[in-house]
């Protein structure tokens, strides 16, 4: 309420104000304008298109980038898998070789065949 009794008081001190000025132009003063949107120009319906078509581009680059970097990650993953196995047969194996070449084994084989160790024929040969 107060806020209305004081434009109604600020209009009629503006209107003694202003008594030069004719009714009508101070009416046509205090029209309050309306926005009205301008229509857009060839050019600017050109730059949206060509701004919405970049921006669909760069939504599926990123899209088949995480596509790509997802694919790359399960194939990392199933190579390291395949590469713990592996290395994990190769230390059973390296056990296992190392009991079959054990020299009391050996020597136990040799015994049973009815062979015979003799010394000055060994020789030990490096990789």
């Amino acid at each position: 309420m107060a806020q209305n009794n004081y434009a109604e008081r600020s209009k009629t001190i503006n209107d003694s104000a202003l008594t030069g000025v004719s009714k009508k132009k101070l009416e046509k003063a205090r029209e309050v304008v309306t926005a009205r949107q301008l229509p857009l120009s060839k050019f600017e319906k050109f730059l949206i298109t060509i701004c919405g078509f970049i921006l669909v581009g760069l939504m599926l680059t990123v899209v088949s980038g995480k596509i790509g970097l997802s694919n790359a990650q399960h194939s990392l993953e199933t190579t390291q898998e395949k590469a713990t196995a592996l290395s994990s047969k190769n230390t059973i194996m390296k056990q296992e070789i190392n009991q079959l070449s054990d020299q009391s084994r050996l020597d136990k084989i040799a015994k049973k065949a009815g062979l015979s160790l003799n010394s000055e024929s060994i020789r030990n040969v490096n990789k």
